[in-house]
């Protein structure tokens, strides 16, 4: 890419790794050291004619990791969850003020945005796709 003077590298974050949610430690961290690596490398890249940004998807489902994701969340027992998965999902779809999840489908866009010439003066950016959470 350096040689080429051009280059577009989107990193796959988590709103996990913009706002810490409790009872999930290590994959805030992980999630937040994407957004630092983001942030860093567009810095380093930049006069190389890369540009390096990230996703931060929540809640998507439904599927394997929504699930996942509420089943470990019933199962830590936290005061802020039931140990009801349907009641899990139920909560944390409140919090969407789109009131529902997102589908994988919509994050294909988001991606060939930030790869495209209409982002061309956007690099270290990490966008949410969150149905407004954040």
């Amino acid at each position: 890419m350096a040689a080429h003077r051009f280059g577009r590298i989107v990193n796959t974050s988590s709103m996990a790794g913009l706002q810490g949610p409790p009872n999930m430690v290590a994959y805030a961290c992980a999630k937040f050291g994407i957004v630092g690596l983001t942030q860093t490398a567009s810095k380093d890249l930049a006069p190389h004619g890369i540009r390096v940004n990230a996703i931060a998807p929540a809640l998507m489902g439904p599927g394997f990791m929504w699930d996942r994701q509420v089943e470990l969340q019933a199962k830590a027992g936290s005061q802020y969850f039931s140990s009801d998965p349907k009641e899990v999902s139920d909560e944390m779809i409140k919090s969407v003020p789109m009131r529902r999840l997102g589908d994988i489908s919509e994050i294909p866009g988001v991606v060939s945005f930030l790869m495209s010439d209409d982002s061309s003066y956007m690099t270290g950016v990490t966008l949410p796709i969150s149905g407004g959470i954040l």
